[in-house]
């Protein structure tokens, strides 16, 4: 083809060469080679031979004489190629001089100059990069009954995990071409270019029927996660099954919970430089709350003030920005702000304006709404969220301890142990919602055991809790033993009681709080007083 006589082959070699180093193109080795290729055969001028043909023999590998008709891979790859154009020019290609564009109806790219719009140049700015997920095809499917549900299935599990902005999801109509060709696992996921596959398989004997569904790191062939769902035949017919199963398998994998970020989490990103290309921002949220001290609170700061700084359209950034700066000052650690929930809620509301979707920032809100005592508005974002047509796990229990703490208890008490039933994984302060439920309840021998579950995470309110359950329970010496490491951390009784009510909107909660501290007091100083008359 004829090049503008302006774009010379050194320009476009530069500029493709910057292209190759955004991630989605650096982490893809399908996509990578695939543009080079084009790009090198138009400027060598054999543009004519690029045809599907052509590219997938040279670049995905596929045998001579394959036929691309019934092989979309080719068709699949060059639609995930323009889409990481887009991303690159919408990013950190934004100022860029020289733009590569691939028409669609062609393989062959275009090149040509646009005009700067004089903003602050985005030169070199790294870009988000998301785990990509392919659903494949259930296996070992004995009748059409079978193979109808677990279509089904796979292409639930598919659309419910697109609903996770921190995930990338191949389409299940892409995955289901791509299996239709007998490909083994470890091929499938090279040629969907997937980090990670979702597969299982479906038997039945007599009138049960035994559903199993794994998580396959696809470069090693790693099994990360399996489950198994054995039901009554019977239950196939209807959808009950397929959203109880899609539901359980999505919060086990996807999600700033789930296994695909506990396995990126455990590494320490706190000896990192700061750079999202190194860790991504729901990384660094998992290891954040599973590791909360000042030194790496501050660190996640930075780390995500810069994410969003090269990345101002980042939505779930700006709510783990927010949130961090929720956490920092429920912890009373320095944040680099006068008022932190402002900061916080600012967060929030910019993710949501720029994408509604992104449940964490219902979540930032919720939880800053509630330490800045607006029952008002911590009531109304959680109802925003509830509208939503999917509903992550992780954030249905985040909103359930903000219900809680607001005096919604009910409400509150059932997102929770809805949450913590689908993934055992969660923040300590889960166990303290629980723990503030079953004491508002009078079940003080459960509020102890979901108190004792918090584990030293925050020793503060397992203290305050535990103390106040073992005086209601008339365990003396426990009580006692448990009073006097409050009193280290907390010797001030107005401190104590300001405390209470920082963020507990229950004044009935409160009360009944304050009252068993206060009994806690008085078995401590009647145990005094009977060691001093017997010394």
């Amino acid at each position: 083809m004829s090049l503008p006589p302006q774009v010379s082959d050194s320009l476009i070699f530069s500029h493709l060469e910057k292209i190759l180093d955004f991630p989605t193109f650096r982490n893809s080795l399908i996509l990578s080679g695939f543009l080079k290729f084009v790009v090198e055969e138009t400027l060598a001028g054999r543009a004519k031979g690029l045809k599907e043909y052509t590219i997938g023999v040279e670049v995905l590998g596929k045998k001579a004489g394959y036929d691309p008709q019934g092989d979309a891979s080719v068709r699949i790859h060059a639609g995930r190629l323009r889409k990481g154009l887009e991303e690159y020019y919408s990013g950190p290609g934004i100022e860029d001089s020289v733009l590569i564009s691939i028409p669609k109806g062609t393989y062959v790219p275009v090149f040509s100059l646009k005009e700067k719009e004089g903003s602050p140049s985005s030169e070199n700015m790294p870009s988000i990069s998301r785990p990509t997920l392919a659903v494949l095809p259930f296996q070992d499917l004995e009748d059409d009954s079978l193979k109808a549900f677990a279509d089904g299935l796979c292409d639930q599990i598919c659309s419910d995990l697109g609903m996770f902005s921190e995930l990338s999801v191949i389409s299940y109509f892409s995955s289901r071409r791509m299996a239709s060709q007998e490909i083994d696992l470890k091929n499938a996921g090279k040629l969907l270019d997937a980090t990670f596959l979702v597969t299982g398989s479906i038997q039945s004997k007599n009138d049960r029927v035994r559903i199993r569904v794994q998580l396959i790191q696809s470069s090693s062939q790693k099994l990360i996660w399996t489950n198994v769902y054995e039901r009554e035949k019977a239950e196939l017919g209807g959808f009950a099954l397929q959203d109880d199963i899609v539901r359980h398998v999505v919060n086990q994998i996807g999600g700033t919970h789930g296994i695909i970020f506990r396995e990126g989490a455990k590494a320490n990103p706190i000896r990192h430089s700061i750079d999202i290309k190194v860790y991504d921002a729901v990384h660094w949220y998992y290891y954040l709350v599973n590791d909360v001290n000042e030194p790496t609170l501050q660190k996640g700061l930075e780390i995500m003030k810069n994410t969003v700084s090269l990345d101002p359209n980042y939505a779930l950034g700006w709510a783990i920005l927010g949130e961090t700066y929720v956490a920092g000052y429920f912890y009373g650690f320095d944040c680099g702000e006068v008022d932190p929930l402002a900061e916080g809620v600012k967060c929030g509301q910019k993710a949501l304006i720029l994408d509604r979707l992104t449940q964490h920032g219902y979540q930032t809100l919720g939880l800053a709404y509630l330490f800045q005592r607006k029952k008002k508005e911590c009531l109304q974002i959680i109802g925003e969220w509830e509208k939503l047509s999917y509903k992550a796990n992780g954030v249905s229990g985040g909103l359930g301890f903000c219900l809680i703490a607001a005096g919604e208890f009910e409400r509150g008490y059932h997102l929770l142990c809805e949450s913590i039933q689908i993934n055992p994984y969660y923040p300590w302060w889960f166990n303290a919602g629980l723990s503030f439920y079953h004491f508002f309840k009078k079940d003080y021998a459960e509020a102890l055991y979901w108190a004792e579950k918090i584990q030293g995470q925050s020793l503060l309110w397992e203290l305050i809790l535990k103390t106040a359950c073992l005086s209601r329970l008339e365990q003396s010496s426990a009580c006692q033993a448990a009073y006097s490491q409050l009193r280290q951390f907390v010797p001030d009784n107005s401190l104590l009681e300001e405390l209470l009510g920082s963020f507990l909107l229950s004044e009935e909660l409160v009360e009944e709080l304050r009252k068993a501290l206060r009994k806690a007091h008085k078995i401590k100083s009647n145990a005094l007083g009977m060691n001093q008359s017997l010394n």
